[in-house]
């Protein structure tokens, strides 16, 4: 199964806008320091992250999402300027669940959304280091190398009179790194329908 089947089989699989748990994989690399010199981060090339979005739905449109929110918010002539942004939905049907980054248009992105009011929604975070979850002597020693989040409202939606108690937030996992979704008794696990591919694809 490649990629665009795969993509296929999660729209039509899925229901749209109901909540689903999506785990996925990750090196965590790009959410550590570096460091220099004497001071290298030695857990580079070492750490994996394995994240859980539970109640977080998909099968949504960025910018009608956020349109709709401020009109019910009042602002009735919403319109979301979305220039800035670094991503965007793929070509036909598929638009709704998933983009690709505009510069190379060569990574796929599973769209994901959660609002603050929404109830049961969570997300949950493990560090895997060398293989094995990590020790609380490990994240100690980890926590040190990881870059600070501040979570700031977005620009975007202050502008368009959207408060940060109605705010939508967005993930955007890249497909290759999606575990597995769930979506009450329907599972379908990415990475390995995407590793049996490759796999073939290098016997060949």
């Amino acid at each position: 199964m490649d990629r665009i089947e795969l993509m296929a089989l999660i729209a039509n699989e899925f229901v749209k806008g109901a909540a689903s748990t999506i785990v996925v994989n990750k090196s965590a690399d790009t959410s550590m320091n570096k460091g220099r010199g004497a001071n290298t981060n030695p857990f580079m090339g070492r750490v994996w992250i394995e994240k859980t979005y539970s109640g977080y739905v998909m099968g949504t449109d960025y910018q009608n999402s956020i349109e709709n929110t401020a009109e019910r918010m009042g602002n009735t002539d919403a319109d979301a300027n979305l220039k800035s942004v670094w991503h965007k939905p793929i070509l036909g049907e598929l638009g709704e669940w998933f983009s690709t980054d505009k510069r190379t248009e060569s990574k796929i992105y599973l769209k994901l959304q959660r609002n603050a009011k929404q109830v049961g929604w969570k997300t949950t975070e493990t560090y895997y280091v060398d293989g094995h979850v990590a020790t609380a002597d490990e994240l100690a020693a980890l926590s040190v190398w990881l870059k600070k989040k501040n979570h700031t409202q977005s620009s975007t939606q202050t502008e368009m009179g959207i408060d940060a108690e109605h705010e939508q937030h967005f993930i955007l996992p890249q497909l290759e790194t999606i575990v597995s979704i769930k979506q009450g008794e329907k599972e379908i696990k990415p990475i390995e329908l995407l590793e049996e591919v490759y796999a073939m694809a290098y016997a060949e």
